[in-house]
C-alpha cells in the first residue's frame, strides 16, 4: 500500500521546507515529505483551525 493513500493532516512544518504528515484513521502513523510535493485538497468540507504564535528573538 502506498504511503500516499490519504487523507492526511499536517502535523508539523519544518524551517527547511519539509512537512510531517499524520494519516487520519491510521493511529499515530506519520512521515515527512518535501512540502513542494503537497497539493491543496479541493473536495468536501474542510475543518479549519486557528492558531496564534508568539515569535521572539532568541536571548
Amino acid at each position: 500500500m502506498s504511503r500516499w493513500s490519504g487523507p492526511f493532516v499536517i502535523k508539523e512544518v519544518f524551517p527547511h521546507g519539509a512537512v510531517e504528515l499524520l494519516k487520519l484513521g491510521g493511529g499515530d502513523q506519520t512521515f515527512k515529505v518535501n512540502g513542494q510535493r503537497l497539493k491543496v485538497y479541493k473536495g468536501g468540507e474542510l475543518i479549519r483551525h486557528n492558531a496564534a504564535f508568539l515569535l521572539q528573538d532568541p536571548p
